[in-house]
């Protein structure tokens, strides 16, 4: 059966339902390869309404009846419901759409059997046929593996509340899943117009003894080599140089965004953490390989006594996702910009201007792992 994709249910903002079945998205290089047409990975798309309903081409069905290639949820504003598949008395989810749902990117990679899942990188990791999973960098025992059942990613439901039981509301209700709105108030267009500080608590302001303060310019675009990765770890806090550490960092804008991107070197690509990862590894300061990580590295800074190099935290807005969730990572550069890789507002490294709705009520926490 030809298989239909279908908008993901968040974008629907009213009781009414409508099923309209739409074009699927393009085939991953390893989809490619392997020939998987059942796991097409959205390719690092972020996690909004536009992308969504660009990538899964129709709307939802409100049928509670799951027909085979076919995604069919239920969705108000306040709940979402994904069908189980029972497979030899166990209930799954599929993967993909699992995460086109709940508005996470994901990615399958066959000659690994890797299934990655996450906002703006990879905070889960399952291989299909084993118990052994990875969250946040710490390895995690599920009770049932995933497995491949027609060429779909198949998540064990048992699997869920190890992996995503901080993140996600849901309940059992017969052969659905059930998740539960988050209530989260509009936040704003990701490139909504600027705003000027005026004392808010939200406003972000620059530590006026900022040592590295100034223009640290530009440099030449150039291609890196490996050669810092055999480097040995060093702790952070290291004194560096941030004005240094931004110029390299403008080097690379326009390199293109990819999620769960493998180091640069091998993949000429970034997420959001592997691209501050690599950075700071070339001043010699190593940091670990996820955001939700780093944001456990160095010390707290103040929103209103930022420098450059601080790192800043952010959770990605999704109906049905907690809003305190490290999701994103950037590089503070001074006077309200960050520098950054992300699928939005552009796709890749760029620099952004966080004086805006968006990033003020996004935004988490900063931490200084060097000075």
């Amino acid at each position: 059966m030809k298989k239909v994709w279908h908008r993901s249910a968040l974008v629907l903002l009213s009781a009414a339902m409508v099923a309209v079945s739409g074009c699927g998205p393009q085939l991953s290089h390893e989809q490619q390869q392997s020939k998987q047409q059942g796991i097409p990975s959205n390719n690092g798309l972020a996690a909004n309404r536009q992308k969504s309903e660009n990538l899964n081409g129709g709307m939802a069905n409100g049928s509670s009846e799951a027909t085979p290639g076919t995604l069919r949820i239920q969705s108000t504003q306040d709940e979402l419901s994904i069908p189980l598949v029972t497979v030899g008395g166990k209930d799954y989810v599929i993967g993909s759409d699992f995460a086109h749902s709940l508005e996470y990117n994901y990615h399958w990679n066959a000659n690994s059997n890797v299934f990655q899942i996450g906002e703006n990188d990879a905070s889960v990791e399952l291989k299909v046929g084993s118990t052994n999973a990875i969250k946040e960098e710490v390895p995690v025992t599920l009770p049932d593996p995933p497995i491949l059942q027609n060429s779909q990613v198949h998540i064990p439901v048992s699997a869920i509340a190890a992996l995503f039981s901080e993140e996600l509301s849901y309940e059992l209700k017969g052969k659905q899943m059930v998740f539960h709105g988050t209530n989260v108030a509009a936040i704003g267009a990701i490139d909504g117009p600027d705003e000027q500080n005026s004392g808010s608590e939200l406003d972000f302001e620059d530590d006026p003894n900022d040592p590295f303060k100034g223009d640290e310019g530009s440099g030449p675009m150039v291609t890196p080599t490996a050669s810092y990765w055999d480097q040995p770890a060093i702790p952070v806090l290291k004194n560096i140089d941030m004005n240094e550490l931004i110029r390299q960092g403008k080097r690379y804008l326009g390199i293109d965004y990819l999620f769960g991107a493998d180091p640069y070197p091998q993949s000429g690509r970034f997420d959001c953490s592997r691209y501050t990862q690599y950075l700071f590894g070339k001043q010699s300061v190593q940091l670990s390989r996820l955001a939700r990580s780093q944001a456990k590295q160095g010390v707290a800074v103040s929103r209103k006594s930022l420098r450059k190099g601080d790192l800043m935290f952010f959770y990605v807005p999704g109906r049905f996702r907690t809003n305190r969730t490290v999701g994103h990572v950037g590089i503070y550069m001074g006077n309200q910009k960050m520098i950054h890789s992300s699928p939005l507002p552009e796709n890749g490294v760029q620099i952004t201007n966080i004086n805006k709705a968006y990033w003020k009520k996004t935004y988490l926490e900063a931490r200084r792992v060097a000075y």
